[in-house]
């Protein structure tokens, strides 16, 4: 193993140490959403409400085990474990960044290995200075249904050895072209603006994680590795999950317009950062979003209880969200999509302030 490859898998050791002893807030802005339910819901309580589509593939949820590790010996077991809880509760499963890969190609076995351990769909996450012959290659190895490009200016400052170039643009359409399947581009926990979401519909991706702020934060991560130089003052910038969710709406809105739009697709929304029950999800689905990763609780319960409490708990989810679906008076997780909501006054403020800067005139 090369120098550079030795610091990266230091680095993910790193990462798994200070994720599993990391605080998450016990509040975010999801307790700002309060969703209108009907007392006459005139709905049934079964499983087969959570059950949706997930990029052509039938899954019995709308959330999935997001993306945490991977490629070293840590990640791999981490891995295996998430893939066999995939498998057993039939919901998506996606590895933590796969470039590693590009400086250790034996690391592309742990990968391989985990991937076997689930029939279900699985995403393979990337950074976007990835190489399109790596892609290549994972796509091949791993079937994955999609193709996860993150994008994490924020982490990458923070972080010592940290790429000081985030032009992302061309690079995200070239990894696109080589992997040939859907494509998502993901933040790492500080959510995603307007503009930037309409730039990712016009360049014609087809999803887009919010992963905003409120669950586990790479600043803080990063910025215990350092050696010197706090940024622990950007521990809170960005968006929330819930800003960034709201600020798809926006997006879509201006899609919608002739001037604006140009014939772009909306991409589709995924909910991420900061999910810390079946509720979370419910308001996600509510907020617009289509799907919903969990990363960190499934973490705190599978490094704590092991995989047989994961297991158990993804099976509760499941039961308890296709009930609140029905409490709600949905069906499906699509007709979540119109359960009506509000919001407390400062969630509110920000939606104003946000509308006025993007329709200048118009709030």
């Amino acid at each position: 193993m090369n120098e550079e490859a030795q610091s990266a898998a230091a680095r993910k050791k790193d990462h798994i140490v200070l994720a599993r002893h990391s605080k998450r807030p016990e509040r975010n802005d999801f307790d700002k959403i309060f969703l209108v339910r009907p007392a006459l819901p005139e709905s049934k309580a079964d499983l087969s409400n959570a059950e949706c589509g997930f990029f052509g593939f039938r899954v019995k949820a709308p959330f999935f085990i997001n993306a945490m590790t991977g490629g070293v010996e840590e990640g791999d077991c981490i891995n295996r474990d998430l893939c066999r809880a995939s498998g057993k509760n039939g919901i998506p499963m996606a590895f933590g960044s796969a470039s590693f890969v590009e400086q250790d190609p034996s690391a592309l076995k742990g990968f391989e290995e985990a991937r076997d351990l689930t029939n279900q769909p699985v995403l393979v996450n990337v950074n976007a200075d990835t190489s399109p012959k790596t892609v290549k290659t994972l796509v091949k190895a791993l079937d994955p249904i999609a193709l996860q490009i993150h994008v994490n200016a924020v982490q990458e400052l923070v972080m010592p050895e940290g790429s000081r170039e985030w032009k992302w643009k061309e690079k995200i359409a070239r990894l696109r072209d080589a992997a040939e399947i859907p494509v998502i581009v993901k933040e790492v926990g500080f959510g995603f603006d307007v503009a930037s979401i309409k730039a990712l519909a016009e360049m014609g991706v087809d999803a887009v994680d919010v992963s905003g702020k409120g669950g586990t934060n790479f600043c803080t991560i990063e910025n215990c590795r350092r050696e010197k130089g706090d940024f622990s003052y950007l521990a809170e910038c960005g968006f929330s999950t819930v800003q960034s969710l709201l600020n798809a709406r926006f997006a879509q809105q201006l899609l919608a317009l002739p001037e604006e739009g140009a014939g772009a697709k909306m991409p589709e929304v995924i909910s991420s950062g900061g999910i810390r029950n079946p509720l979370d999800v419910l308001k996600s689905l509510a907020l617009g979003a289509r799907w919903v990763g969990v990363s960190g609780k499934f973490l705190s319960t599978l490094l704590g209880g092991g995989e047989e409490a994961l297991e158990e708990e993804i099976c509760e989810w499941k039961e308890q969200l296709s009930g609140l679906i029905a409490l709600y008076g949905a069906s499906s997780p699509e007709e979540c999509r119109k359960i009506p909501w509000i919001c407390d006054a400062e969630l509110e403020s920000y939606a104003k302030q946000m509308a006025r800067l993007v329709s200048p005139g118009e709030v």
